[in-house]
């Protein structure tokens, strides 16, 4: 692991293997630890990045709201693609990362060789109900109720599933929420979560995205699962995967089912 800058931010990065570049973009509360199924299934084959994304394990964790957005999220992005001098890799974006993933395929296209969108849009299409679950979550972190916050994250329709397989883990699960900075947990929900536009009004930029794409979805992610179908039909040359027996944390939950469809996948640019 090293650091990297990006801007004024300190950006935590693991790069291991050799080969076409894949960049992992993990989710809320979650870290780039959560890749780690993925890092060693693809580094035979793949040079593979994964990075915190701001507020997020080892990177920097600013104290101010205005320094978090998805769009400043998107651009880490791209200043880790200039930061490792890459200009041109395949993107994998779980959840949150998701978005990142999706806006920077769009707006740059020559920087994406190939898209990976993984359980991304929770609630998408019900986005005050997401509102209503960052803005409890929120209300539990100004109490100083981090137990509770924890625990009221694992019963979520985001985490419950995986953490409901086994005791292991639900404590690796709580273990990557709380090694989540709180003033990142905190404005990521506030600024990012809690603001975010329905995938459903913003169908019309994923046209623009010039990548093959494979969008996946855990057959029991029901937060994702009306945004995956929106996300395959939308996007030019795209396909849809659903991983059986999963919920939104399919990378964990199905690893080597996850593995065997990104594999198939990203492999084919390189056959």
């Amino acid at each position: 692991m090293e650091k990297i800058q990006v801007g004024s931010l300190a950006v935590a990065v693991s790069d291991a293997g050799d080969g076409p570049p894949v960049v992992l973009v993990h989710g809320l509360a979650c870290s780039k630890r959560m890749w780690f199924h993925q890092i060693a299934a693809l580094r035979g084959r793949f040079r593979v990045i994964a990075y915190d994304q701001r507020g997020h394990g080892l990177t920097d964790a600013p104290a101010i709201a205005t320094e978090y957005s998805a769009a400043l999220l998107a651009r880490d992005l791209d200043g880790v693609l200039d930061a490792l001098k890459i200009e041109r890799a395949a993107i994998v974006g779980f959840s949150l990362g998701g978005g990142s993933a999706l806006a920077l395929a769009a707006s740059k296209p020559e920087r994406v060789s190939r898209l990976v969108l993984a359980d991304v849009g929770a609630g998408a299409d019900d986005p005050l109900k997401t509102e209503w679950m960052a803005r409890r979550w929120l209300k539990l972190i100004g109490q100083g109720e981090i137990d509770e916050l924890v625990c009221d994250m694992l019963r979520s329709e985001l985490f419950k599933v995986y953490a409901k397989r086994n005791v292991r883990r639900r404590n690796h699960m709580a273990a990557l929420i709380r090694g989540t900075p709180i003033d990142g947990l905190r404005f990521t929900l506030s600024e990012v979560l809690a603001k975010r536009k329905s995938l459903f009004r913003l169908a019309g930029a994923f046209k623009t995205v010039r990548a093959p794409t494979l969008v996946v979805v855990g057959q029991y992610d029901y937060l994702c699962s009306k945004s995956a179908r929106l996300l395959a039909q939308t996007i030019p040359n795209a396909s849809l995967k659903i991983i059986e027996n999963s919920g939104h944390m399919s990378p964990l939950e199905q690893p080597a089912a996850f593995n065997a469809a990104l594999m198939e996948f990203l492999g084919e640019a390189v056959v």
